[in-house]
């Protein structure tokens, strides 16, 4: 193994493995590193290109697909994590704090409530690094809100060179889109800096709704309040609608959770590994039984549950257990029809025992147009119970993968200019394995043919050429394609995501020549997320010392 100066390797964590949150994927890297400075991280980076290896930055590891999975180097920040800035407005609308990226977003948002401040719009879950939470797309479920990222004012990396360098929409703009979703792959983020706003309640409407009052109410549900989230339960014939807006009124007694309780969610884990392990044909009573448990059979449309929650409480969500999850995007005016698509296959499979889906299917939707404008938001008429971000941003990441739909003002919001993401969920019950390459395969071909294109941290098995390729490499080596196993959609990148991928790959060679962050190559390559020619040649100057990559100190 490579000889570390002391510097870098005090920060080593010796025989340390990397797995997912859901266990999906597990690897152990070369070193496993923890900083605590910046001057570490530099180092740490410094090293790793004169050594002529590669680095891979990880927080949470919530992401259930392969996506940090690497035997090279690999950096975790949890302990860089402290507050390097604060400066609010003038007019106290926003307040900008600069944190280490290694933070984790519960701790950035108790350290916000302290000063009576709050992140504008989260996804599912709190546990995801700062960092981390911006470099895969992360979105919530909101016609007014967009990415995560869109409350960043500000990034700073390490490049591949060892070197800090700042950006934003005005600083190195072209930079900025591409650290926005990096993949990891556009040097190492340090800093970032957040646009957060005076904390605010959310009063949250819970409804239970049929499937096909979902259909005939599909126009008006999306643009009823500034959070919107349906959860489909498609053996129940029923659907949950959660509708919440930012509120003055105070704290409510929290909902009532069935697979709240310790008991509710240890049988409900039960019921799931023996419709998995032993009688797939289970699977519909099971979903039957814990949706009537958790929320009853009867519709409430119209008058539902009512919680009035902090927003963090409200926003977050109760993922349950370990889990494949794949995850699409597409516009939201197709959403009908991808429903009604769906919910044939599922019907079919269960009618043919051919596959079986776990609940919910989570169908939610956010508005990622933006003005791409550099002028200042006009807040003046801003209240704290305002609809839609203070902006930190208004640029696309170039890895965006909603559909590019056209802008209009935050007051004039229609499902015309709103992206659908809509995922399906395998659990994997006490983290066993659970069949999904049929169910996910009928998910991707419903999701490509109405123009969606997969999150890039999810559990995507691939497109079918990529499929039959890798089936073959399997079968002449002697063995099987597992189930879960992820062969990309390499062929599809040019056709989704066309000049921003031409600019991003430009943008990744100018700030890493080297490669010292194009770790993980098998995901990287069968994705085509980086030319093919860089990889080799990355590659090559690994294994031989290519003259013409020769390392500067």
């Amino acid at each position: 193994m490579t000889e570390l100066p002391t510097k870098v390797s005090k920060t080593v964590v010796p025989y340390k493995k990397h797995k997912t949150w859901a266990r999906t994927f597990e690897c152990r890297p070369q070193y496993y590193f923890q900083p605590e400075t910046i001057d570490e991280v530099i180092s740490i980076v410094n090293t790793a290109r004169k050594s002529r290896r590669a680095v891979m930055t990880v927080g949470s590891g919530h992401s259930p697909s392969d996506l940090t999975m690497t035997g090279d180097w690999l950096v975790n920040l949890d302990k860089f994590n402290g507050v390097v800035a604060e400066n609010p407005s003038a007019d106290g609308k926003y307040t900008d704090l600069t944190v280490e990226a290694g933070m984790r977003l519960y701790e950035l948002e108790a350290l916000l409530a302290k000063k009576n401040l709050a992140l504008q719009n989260l996804g599912s879950i709190s546990e995801q690094s700062v960092a981390g939470v911006i470099s895969t797309g992360t979105h919530g479920s909101s016609p007014y809100h967009g990415l995560i990222s869109q409350q960043v004012v500000d990034i700073t990396i390490v490049d591949g060179m060892g070197k800090l360098v700042k950006c934003s929409q005005k600083i190195k703009p072209g930079l900025f889109r591409a650290a926005l979703l990096s993949l990891g792959k556009i040097g190492l983020i340090s800093y970032v800096t957040v646009r957060a706003v005076p904390a605010f309640r959310i009063r949250s409407c819970q409804e239970v709704i049929t499937y096909e009052t979902l259909l005939d109410q599909f126009e008006k549900i999306w643009t009823s309040d500034e959070y919107v989230r349906v959860w489909w339960f498609p053996y129940t014939e029923r659907c949950v609608l959660w509708r919440a807006s930012k509120t003055l009124d105070a704290v409510s007694r929290p909902r009532k959770s069935w697979y709240g309780t310790t008991m509710g969610r240890l049988f409900y884990e039960s019921l799931l590994w023996v419709s998995v392990h032993i009688f797939p044909r289970l699977t519909p009573y099971v979903e039957r039984f814990v949706f009537a448990r958790q929320y009853g059979t009867d519709e409430t449309y119209g008058h539902g549950d009512v919680a009035v929650q902090d927003s963090v409480e409200g926003l977050n969500m109760d993922c349950l257990f370990s889990q494949y999850v794949d995850e699409w995007s597409a516009p939201l005016t197709n959403g009908p029809e991808i429903i009604r698509s769906l919910k044939k296959s599922i019907d079919q499979g269960r009618k043919t025992g051919d596959f079986f889906v776990h609940s919910p299917v989570e169908v939610r939707c956010s508005n990622t147009t933006c003005p791409n404008s550099a002028e200042p938001q006009d807040l003046t008429t801003r209240t704290p119970t305002s609809f839609g971000p203070v902006f930190g941003n208004q640029v696309r990441p170039y890895l965006d993968n909603a559909p590019r739909l056209k802008w209009a003002p935050q007051d004039k919001v229609t499902n015309g200019q709103l992206t659908l993401y809509i995922n399906a969920t395998m659990y994997r019950p006490f983290r066993s394995r659970a069949p999904i390459r049929k169910w996910f395969t009928v998910f991707e071909e419903t999701l490509d043919a109405a123009g969606g294109k997969p999150h890039w941290a999810k559990n995507f098995i691939g497109s079918s050429d990529a499929k039959e390729a890798a089936e073959t490499r399997a079968k002449a080596a002697g063995s099987r394609l597992r189930d879960d196993s992820m062969v990309g959609f390499k062929s599809k990148m040019d056709e989704w995501y066309g000049d921003d991928l031409r600019s991003f790959q430009r943008v990744r060679k100018e700030v890493d020549p080297y490669g010292v962050f194009l770790s993980g190559i098998p995901w990287v390559r069968r994705n085509g997320i980086v030319e093919e020619e860089e990889i080799q040649s990355v590659e090559k100057w690994r294994a031989e010392g290519d003259a013409k990559h020769e390392v500067q100190p």
